[in-house]
């Protein structure tokens, strides 16, 4: 087969090939923006890093402070010393979008810690409770700070 026969197949090659790399790349970014239906982002200010880097104690936090266990996401809010209430990863967010704005002292940020007492198999379902809430949180534009397994 002659270069003249051969040039079309590797050019329409390449642009298919590049057609399905920005195809693919596209489309990720327009899904984060239309799966952020959550109002956080557009009632609560960006997070203010210079407002919550000194804390280095859990009851000092004063945003909200998910904790992630087996059962679910334990969220606490105001006072993190205070036990508060645990829910399945998909109310996380409608729960957060019910808090008032004074909720929020250092911005759109939560603070998430896994379970530190853990029982045989808890492993495995902590892990995932915890990629789903990230997930869940960075569609909807809220900044997680991460705090160690008490």
């Amino acid at each position: 087969m002659s270069m003249i026969g051969r040039f079309p197949r590797r050019y329409l090659t390449a642009t298919l090939v590049g057609m399905v790399f920005l195809s693919s790349c596209a489309p990720k970014g327009q899904e984060s923006a239309q799966r952020n239906t959550s109002s956080l982002s557009k009632t609560i200010a960006p997070a203010d890093p210079s407002a919550y880097r000194a804390v280095r104690v859990g009851a000092e936090w004063r945003n909200p402070f998910l904790i992630v266990s087996r059962d679910g996401i334990e969220v606490r809010s105001g006072n993190s010393a205070v036990e508060g209430v645990t829910m399945p990863v998909t109310e996380v967010l409608p729960y957060l979008e019910k808090l008032p704005a004074a909720a929020w002292p250092y911005g759109l940020v939560v603070a998430v810690q896994e379970a530190g007492l853990r029982g045989v198999g808890d492993d495995v379902p902590i892990k995932k409770n915890r990629e789903q809430l990230l997930q869940s949180l960075q569609s909807a534009g809220v900044k997680v700070d991460p705090w160690p397994s008490a």
